[in-house]
């Protein structure tokens, strides 16, 4: 059965898998159909390798559904933290952070970001795209998953 996960392995990837949880997941899989006591060898790889492949694919599904429910966040209460939302008054600390992160931003965009960036902070309008770049890349830097 290990070429069956060798070549199962190369198909799908999941990303936070290494070669031992590919194999491992094969030996749980196997045992689960020796349980069932198949009496013919060929239904036996057979069976394996479409409930192989069929728990690979739904450890995929499942991954991106970890990854999309990060996507969505619960919003604020507007009235809850109406207080701070709007105050107009920026505290020293706020300020502090903010411009902290200003000059990371800056720094890890490239030239061209750069330049959309403080156009965007000028208040000039930007094209619908430019817009969408900047704001990924933007996120790409403060989400970076080097921090995890």
């Amino acid at each position: 059965m290990k070429p069956i996960v060798m070549k199962l392995m190369k198909q799908i990837r999941i990303r936070t898998w290494k070669i031992e949880d590919y194999l491992q997941e094969g030996m749980i899989i196997l045992h689960l159909l020796l349980e069932e006591q198949s009496d013919d060898g060929q239904k036996l790889h057979t069976k394996f390798k479409v409930k192989y492949h069929q728990r690979l694919i739904d450890e995929l599904r499942r991954s991106y559904a970890k990854k999309r429910s990060h996507d969505h966040f619960i919003g604020l209460d507007v009235y809850e933290c109406s207080d701070w939302i709007n105050s107009g008054d920026t505290s020293p600390d706020n300020e502090v952070v903010f411009n902290h992160l200003l000059a990371e931003v800056y720094e890890g965009l490239s030239a061209h970001y750069q330049e959309l960036l403080l156009r965007q902070m000028r208040g000039e309008e930007l094209t619908r795209m430019e817009r969408y770049r900047l704001r990924e890349k933007i996120k790409a830097i403060l989400f970076s998953e080097d921090e995890e």
